[in-house]
């Protein structure tokens, strides 16, 4: 099974040592969308975690397979 990593960049680097077995891409996109999710939820407990950041997920030689880039901006005129 291949080894997938998954790297979050936000001017911070952390990246994924070690890795995850999944048995293909379609696999590692499922767990990258979940682990996007983790971040999301974790963001107010995360100092790193800004309005801007990307998860690259990578194989064992360390080529980019995909990314997930996350933004959100702050409405102008918030409702009341």
């Amino acid at each position: 099974m291949p080894r997938y990593h998954f790297n979050v960049h936000d001017g911070v680097e952390i990246p994924d040592s070690v890795g995850i077995d999944l048995p293909d891409i379609r696999s590692a996109r499922r767990e990258a969308m979940k682990y996007a999710g983790v971040l999301l939820d974790e963001a107010e407990d995360r100092e790193s975690l800004g309005e801007e950041w990307r998860l690259d997920v990578t194989d064992d030689s360390g080529t980019v397979l995909f990314s997930l880039n996350s933004s959100s901006e702050s409405s102008r005129h918030p409702k009341r």
